[in-house]
């Protein structure tokens, strides 16, 4: 027999998920369902496979050699979806002449990185995102926004801020700054890493890894720490940069998206202007924001920004689009590490005792007719003393115990048993149905 026996080992970077897990994973996204189809969004599902030229088309040197790539049984260079995005832009190309535009979609499936397993960074994941496609509208890039908001609120967080910037006005800044546009991108990653390593770093870090001059380095520097109001700001940035047009444009979009907040009366302490937002992803076009939770360290949940050139590549033509993701992995540790949401171990509500043959049919029928009242009931599978299945139920954290023996079957009666309080109540069917 010893030789049969298989170890038992999880691949590294892969997780299990029980029951807890699940229950709390399943709030997370039924909460983002229920918001985005509350905005207009309908959902969409993409395969796990897709040819993986499409992919590495689109994905970057850095994000090939994370891809789960071979070939299948007909020769074909084939992957695991690396992520929904992508596979979007794929399936609404394909679709181009069927679907309805503007068109707002939801993705919650499971992508796949070969990446090197650490904390809170896995191997399989799940990406949650939603977009809209179709529309230049700024008021598409406002709605996520209050949509993002919306959703963090119905999870439970009070704490958290979207921060919104520009990805034309930061391109301006780069323009009065007198660095090149090559050096946007460059600059964009050093920048946006000023909330973790502060204005002394990011400034060493652009004089040293990327080559600024020093006086372009505080020009750019000089804006993107400004503070104050949102409407000082969009007021002082507007006089500051009047000979940049592309900034002036980034500006108006930004100024459309905080009226817009304004008007739906969105709490102020739940969004900012920040103009050091640059996200590091260069196909960003327009507005960008991200959703930062702002106790715990436990930092950003969401990127989303608009990106009008992506699925273009697909087409062969110009198609506005705007949208984001939210981690529903970080979300999910941060709810269960701090218990914000009550999850029960088991769905059971009620489990039957069986103490012997004679009773059987019996607690059948009782078990039948509970779970036809909608109660989510289990038998205990064998008959045993009354003791051992008491154990088990407290063990499996069911709430209630229903006792039947031969004395209740005669009496026509059953004793119900509350497993926190110890208490015992004898019962008829229909009044324990009731109870329950």
């Amino acid at each position: 027999m010893s030789n049969l026996i298989v170890k038992p080992q999880l691949l590294k970077g892969f997780r299990d998920f029980f029951a807890e897990d699940i229950q709390i994973r399943e709030f997370v996204i039924n909460t983002f369902k229920r918001v985005f189809e509350k905005y207009g969004y309908e959902p969409l599902e993409t395969p796990a496979l897709e040819y993986a030229d499409i992919f590495e088309k689109e994905s970057g040197e850095e994000a090939v050699k994370l891809f789960y790539k071979f070939k299948d049984e007909g020769g074909r260079d084939i992957m695991l979806r690396y992520e929904v995005m992508i596979a979007m832009c794929r399936a609404v190309a394909e679709n181009i002449n069927t679907l309805v535009f503007p068109y707002k979609r939801y993705q919650i499936q499971p992508v796949w990185r070969a990446e090197k397993p650490q904390k809170g960074r896995y191997r399989e994941f799940t990406q949650c995102d939603a977009d809209t496609i179709g529309s230049d509208s700024v008021l598409c890039d406002a709605e996520f926004i209050q949509m993002g908001i919306e959703a963090l609120r119905e999870l439970g967080f009070d704490r958290f801020k979207a921060n919104i910037s520009n990805r034309k006005f930061l391109n301006g800044i780069i323009l009065y700054s007198g660095a090149s546009n090559e050096q946007c991108i460059p600059i964009c990653l050093s920048i946006d890493k000023l909330p973790k390593i502060g204005r002394d770093a990011v400034k060493k870090e652009l004089l040293d890894k990327r080559k600024i001059p020093e006086n372009v380095a505080e020009k750019i520097l000089d804006i993107v720490t400004k503070v104050g109001s949102i409407e000082e700001l969009l007021t002082l940035f507007k006089k500051q940069l009047t000979g940049i047009p592309v900034a002036l444009e980034g500006l108006d979009e930004l100024e459309q998206i905080f009226n817009y907040l304004k008007y739906v009366q969105l709490p102020k302490e739940n969004y900012t202007f920040a103009p050091y937002i640059a996200r590091g992803l260069a196909y960003y076009t327009g507005p960008i924001w991200e959703f930062e939770i702002l106790d715990g360290n436990v930092g950003s949940v969401s990127g989303s920004g608009r990106y009008d050139n992506t699925i273009g590549r697909f087409i062969g033509r110009r198609m506005p689009a705007t949208g984001g993701s939210f981690g529903i992995d970080r979300i999910v540790e941060v709810i269960k590490d701090r218990k914000m949401v009550k999850s029960s171990v088991t769905p059971i509500k009620v489990l039957l005792t069986l103490f012997d043959d004679k009773s059987l049919q019996s607690v059948l029928e009782i078990t039948n007719f509970l779970r036809k009242n909608n109660v989510p009931t289990m038998l205990y599978p064998e008959a045993a003393k009354l003791d051992k299945q008491l154990k088990y139920a407290d063990r499996k954290k069911i709430p209630y115990v229903v006792i039947v023996g031969p004395e209740e079957i005669k009496k026509k009666i059953v004793k119900l048993k509350n497993m926190k309080t110890g208490e015992q109540t004898e019962l008829t069917l229909n009044e324990l149905v009731k109870k329950l």
